[in-house]
């Protein structure tokens, strides 16, 4: 009997081989535990993480890009290229981190991960009304309003709107995502009930219960057309998008993270549209 025979096929080979199934299996949790030691010293971070994806991932992120908004994935990559090398925002953003009254609790590199998604798929789309609930820190938001300025500069304008209930919200929006966003203090469901405006990309980055979720989903629907584009942050928490988009009669596709060396597992997009559809809000210009 050979010892592949032996292991694979008796009682004893399979007792034999517990401690070498250990040994591959707690490699992946000393890994982690190595990574979550080195966070621990290294980021000031305790909430709402950021991170760089892997490449692969970030390919991924492409593809899901391109289809969600129905161009190419050379489109697509070309802008979050053009976000990953805006060195003056990058500086920007450092320079507001270390100002804020919350440096102590925010990593000064600006790390984007799925908001390269976001970033694209406002440049690529040209919508006139982005409406975000949930600002934070206003990593997302700078990011949104960034795309917002570029679309404006090339004669597509547009204005982000997010809301919030924390007054202090947003430090890291500067002079330009001042210029391109408008911040609306309160509920953010009651906010929506009100907002004027028809909405060509929603995003929902608040409370990510179930039911305030859907209730979110619920106040904007009046102001949504057949062209937009509503998307979930964290839609790994929660089926509600997913089942808003059978409402609408809209396909749902979902993209995951994958932080690089980072513990955190990541999140993700998710994402509801018209599938087979190039979007794109506003024209070009003859």
């Amino acid at each position: 009997m050979t010892l592949r025979t032996f292991a694979k096929y008796t009682p004893l080979g399979r007792l034999a081989l517990i401690p070498i199934r250990l040994g591959w299996a707690l490699k992946y949790p000393f890994q982690q535990a190595a990574q979550v030691t080195r966070w621990a010293f290294q980021s000031k971070e305790y909430y709402n993480h950021t991170y760089h994806l892997s490449r692969l991932n970030r390919d991924y992120l492409v593809s899901f890009i391109a289809v969600v908004a129905g161009h190419p994935e050379a489109t697509i990559d070309q802008y979050m290229r053009e976000l990953e090398e805006d060195q003056a925002l990058r500086e920007e953003l450092r320079t507001l981190t270390r100002q804020s009254r919350d440096r102590h609790n925010c990593d000064l590199e600006p790390r984007y991960g799925r908001r390269l998604g976001w970033y694209a798929l406002v440049r690529a789309t040209r919508p006139r009304v982005v409406l975000e609930t949930g600002v934070d820190r206003g990593l997302g938001t700078a990011v949104l309003a960034a795309a917002m300025k570029r679309n404006a500069d090339e004669g597509f304008p547009g204005l982000v709107h997010a809301t919030d209930i924390v007054p202090e919200c947003g430090h890291l929006l500067g002079e330009t995502g001042r210029r391109f966003c408008r911040i609306h203090l309160g509920d953010s469901v009651e906010t929506l009930k009100k907002f004027p405006e028809p909405v060509d990309i929603f995003l929902h980055d608040s409370d990510h219960r179930e039911e305030y979720e859907w209730a979110e989903f619920v106040a904007i629907e009046p102001r949504l057309h057949s062209g937009s584009i509503v998307l979930s942050d964290n839609s790994q928490q929660s089926p509600k998008l997913r089942e808003f988009a059978r409402r609408r009669d809209r396909q749902f596709l979902y993209f995951q993270d994958q932080p690089v060396g980072h513990w955190w597992p990541g999140d993700g997009i998710g994402a509801a549209f018209q599938p087979g559809v190039k979007t794109i809000f506003q024209a070009a210009k003859r």
